[in-house]
């Protein structure tokens, strides 16, 4: 049993790094997707993750201590076991399982025959249970990807883990393509009374109404990210040709971006654009006065700030009361937006400061539809 309890525990392990590394490419999967991050689908969506690493660690789980596995096997070994149904002959001729006599059933379950049948069997069971349920996968679809998954599985053990040991330290059992697959057939098959009282998948986007959902912190940061990313790699290309040196030139780089480009294109730059979202003002069309004021008090008061007392430090140009007076207005400037910034995150009104001002806020662009989402009602 405890064979079986490693590689579980160790997915359980592994599964919050493995979640961090796809969070991003799942939120802009979503988001492009369903214009939203449903929790329930992210639920489900995790948990298969957890599962299809505990799955593949049973494959592969332990590692062997050495890649030269030939080493350690005896001439001869064999590494493919082609007889269907062989696993009946371990089991009786390992087990004391008789049909004539009760007694023996119960010893049967500690038996490594049983236990390596039925554990092959439950592999792919929650697998089943996902294809039918989340995925609406037919029976027959069920079938050819619950094989082709095993088929994997028996390839990886068959390869020496893709060639990473020389031979193989599983067995290629076709037993278990067997088992494994009608493992995932039970799983279909009784999915229906396992998620009777789960949410129909289809329909968890019924009446989601993008046009009033807020935008989350979380979208526009992923937004604010990939903009200042591509203003970075203007920068530095510009750079190469000796431009750039002045913060004038950075301020029209973003004055053009932020406020030209989303003035031509209605609120959406690269980043926005990606996230599907945009900036919109009162009127459907967002003017240039709206944008100028949204980010003139954002990118050239607040962050223009810092900015120029970084580069006043960097070229070590200080007057001391101006340089302390300069960090004062800063830090304190600092302070009081990240304190504003924390009280709209965990707030139901997520505006900023320089949105009420402005009066633009973000949006979300539906999926299939650029510009046309319905109007806030608020």
């Amino acid at each position: 049993m405890s064979s079986y309890l490693f590689p579980i525990k160790q997915a359980f392990i592994t599964f919050p790094i493995a979640a961090f590394v796809i969070l991003l490419p799942f939120l802009l999967y979503h988001y492009r997707k369903y214009g939203y991050v449903n929790w329930y689908r992210s639920i489900v969506l995790y948990s298969l993750l957890l599962y299809a690493m505990a799955a593949y660690y049973l494959v592969i789980l332990p590692l062997p201590e050495t890649t030269n596995t030939c080493s350690l096997q005896p001439p001869g070994t064999k590494h493919m076991q082609l007889m269907p149904f062989y696993f009946v002959v371990d089991f009786l001729r390992e087990t004391g399982f008789q049909w004539d006599h009760p007694m023996t059933y119960i010893g049967v379950l500690k038996e490594r025959a049983f236990q390596q049948a039925a554990f092959n069997f439950l592999l792919l069971f929650p697998l089943g249970i996902y294809l039918r349920y989340y995925f609406h996968r037919t029976w027959f679809q069920t079938l050819i990807l619950s094989f082709l998954a095993s088929l994997f599985f028996e390839l990886t053990q068959l390869s020496g883990l893709y060639g990473i040991y020389n031979c193989p330290y599983r067995l290629f059992d076709v037993d278990d393509l067997l088992l494994n697959t009608s493992g995932a057939m039970a799983g279909c098959l009784i999915a229906p009374i396992i998620t009777g009282f789960l949410p129909n998948t289809k329909k968890l986007d019924e009446g989601i109404d993008l046009a009033a959902r807020p935008v989350s912190m979380i979208r526009r940061t992923i937004a604010l990210a990939i903009d200042w990313l591509l203003i970075g790699f203007i920068n530095g290309f510009l750079s190469l040709f000796g431009r750039m040196n002045s913060w004038l030139e950075v301020a029209l780089i973003v004055f053009l971006y932020f406020i030209v480009i989303p003035f031509v294109t209605n609120g959406v730059t690269l980043g926005k654009s990606i996230v599907r979202i945009r900036v919109k003002g009162a009127g459907e069309k967002v003017t240039l006065k709206e944008l100028s004021i949204r980010y003139g008090i954002l990118y050239f008061g607040i962050f223009g700030l810092n900015v120029l007392f970084l580069q006043i430090a960097a070229a070590g140009s200080f007057v001391w009361i101006f340089s302390m007076t300069l960090l004062f207005i800063v830090g304190l400037g600092n302070l009081v937006f990240a304190v504003h910034f924390m009280l709209r995150l965990f707030s139901r009104d997520k505006m900023l400061f320089y949105e009420k001002l402005s009066g633009t806020r973000n949006v979300i662009i539906p999926p299939g539809n650029k510009q046309n989402e319905k109007p806030d009602p608020s």
